[in-house]
């Protein structure tokens, strides 16, 4: 994938990446990304010069040949919608490990390209002692499959600067809300746009 499909994906995209020097070189990282597309972990990875494990959703295991194929590029399965404690304790088993895990902290597709609100738990990992959150923006990818048309739209990806996650004091359902809204907040910022979490009953 790395040898390949970064010089396809320019030519028949102008892809481009922005902000890799954000990145660190070494370390456990977590990637917030927002989430326009099924096609987006294709061009985060490519755009990334680290490999990426991704949370994925679970559908995608339902067929065997697709299982495979994102499992070998580094994905792992979540259950959407409730508590996976197994796919939590592999991201953070990855962490560990010093690699990148990759989230999309909405949680599913926001295929309007406007960012949406974090699902719960999304600060948790970032949250870890030693943790680099780069936050990361990618455009274009709603773009090339659209109303069941295809088209060569521009898709750019953007690594944001590390997220201050420090929250001194709160407890850590408090610290993880926080995280989450701070991530949120960069995305929105790294995008051109407004964003805040609605409370209940917004």
């Amino acid at each position: 994938m790395h040898a390949v499909f970064p010089s396809v994906a320019r030519l028949l995209f102008g892809f481009r990446v922005h902000g890799v020097e954000n990145i660190p070189s070494k370390g456990p990282v977590v990637l917030a990304s927002n989430h326009i597309s099924n096609i987006d972990p294709f061009f985060l990875g490519a755009a990334c010069p680290r490999q990426i494990h991704w949370m994925a959703k679970s559908e995608l295991w339902k067929s065997r040949i697709l299982g495979a194929v994102v499992e070998r590029l580094g994905a792992f399965p979540v259950r959407r919608g409730e508590a996976d404690r197994r796919s939590v304790r592999a991201g953070l088993e990855i962490l560990r490990n010093e690699a990148v895990l990759g989230i999309f902290p909405e949680g599913h597709r926001q295929q309007s390209g406007r960012l949406g609100q974090p699902a719960p738990g999304v600060g948790l990992f970032s949250s870890r002692s030693g943790v680099v959150t780069i936050p990361v923006a990618v455009t274009g990818t709603n773009r090339i499959v659209s109303d069941g048309r295809f088209r060569f739209a521009r898709v750019n990806v953007t690594f944001g600067p590390p997220i201050n996650v420090d929250v001194p004091g709160a407890k850590q359902s408090e610290r993880n809300r926080v995280i989450s809204q701070r991530i949120m907040q960069a995305l929105a910022t790294l995008l051109g746009q407004e964003w805040h979490l609605l409370e209940e009953g917004e």
